[in-house]
């Protein structure tokens, strides 16, 4: 799929939300809406997928029947089984593509957010070796004291010296060589042999000083407010899709994936920037509130159907 360039969408998403922001001013509220609009824009393909899966769970039995009849003719029963989805007027591609678009754009608003506190976080560094630290604001979210690290008990306001190094290193092709040679410069960052370093003393020092006119020194930076919340919500979600959406077919594949799900939400909200989780978090909980939406809306269509 290669018109679904996940770099091409990455810079998409990368100058919508800084375009966005400069008139929310919020970045919390500027990735919600953001994702609420992706949301919007795969809706007709997700309702689609949704409808065909009632379709084919209320065609279990009949399936059943099939299989059981065509045991020894594998061949037969696909044809049967192909005939009986078009009859119905089911796609056997509906649930696909919404979860090819979904995954795309996962990981294009994880390149986007990235970028963005690659910027965030060296300005932070940059500001304080410019105009001091003192005059340093650290970008504060609700009980998370740094916007750009993780909602964590085990992390710190600012990356430490080995984090901020590691942090260079992989997000080098979002830094300028201009940014770097001012690191290299305020001897912050030091390069030997083809080798980059950094000078702990130096960075420590200016670190530890913007932490103390922000006031967190001695503090960690989140709560794993978000982390939990993130992997409860993906938790309550799978629940409860296995509860209005039963089937039978799928329920020991998914049986693992139900506990899976969520400790994997939880290491990555756990590990990633508190933007990151935001997203991740708002997107489980907004799957849920539509399973619930659908499921309410298709119990009352079938209802009038029957009653006409």
């Amino acid at each position: 799929m290669g018109f679904l360039n996940d770099n091409f969408i990455a810079d998409f998403f990368y100058i919508v939300i800084q375009w966005l922001y400069k008139f929310i001013n919020e970045y919390s509220l500027t990735i919600i809406l953001v994702s609420l609009a992706v949301r919007l824009f795969l809706f007709p393909m997700d309702f689609k997928q949704r409808i065909n899966s009632k379709k084919i769970a209320a065609l279990n039995p009949q399936i059943e029947g099939m299989k059981k009849r065509y045991a020894n003719t594998p061949d037969q029963l696909n044809v049967r089984i192909n005939k009986l989805y078009k009859d119905n007027g089911i796609s056997t591609f509906a649930g696909c593509l919404p979860m090819v678009f979904q995954i795309v754009f996962l990981f294009a608003f994880y390149g986007a957010l990235r970028r963005i506190a690659s910027k965030e976080t060296i300005s932070l560094i940059l500001n304080g070796i410019e105009d001091g630290a003192e005059n340093v604001k650290i970008t504060r979210w609700l009980w998370v004291n740094n916007l750009w690290q993780p909602d964590s008990g085990f992390a710190k306001v600012l990356p430490t010296a080995k984090e901020f190094l590691a942090f260079i290193q992989n997000n080098i092709n979002n830094i300028s060589a201009q940014t770097l040679g001012i690191l290299q410069k305020q001897n912050i960052l030091v390069f030997a042999d083809n080798v980059m370093s950094i000078n702990e003393a130096t960075y420590t020092t200016l670190t530890d000083a913007i932490i103390s006119a922000n006031g967190y020194e001695g503090i960690n930076n989140g709560w794993f407010i978000l982390p939990i919340l993130s992997g409860g919500s993906m938790f309550l979600q799978q629940w409860l899709s296995s509860k209005l959406n039963p089937n039978p077919q799928m329920e020991q594949q998914m049986a693992l994936m139900k506990y899976m799900y969520p400790i994997v939400s939880f290491i990555v909200c756990l590990s990633s920037n508190t933007m990151f989780a935001i997203y991740w978090t708002f997107t489980s909980i907004y799957g849920m509130a539509v399973d619930l939406i659908f499921n309410l809306y298709y119990k009352r269509k079938e209802q009038k159907e029957l009653a006409n």
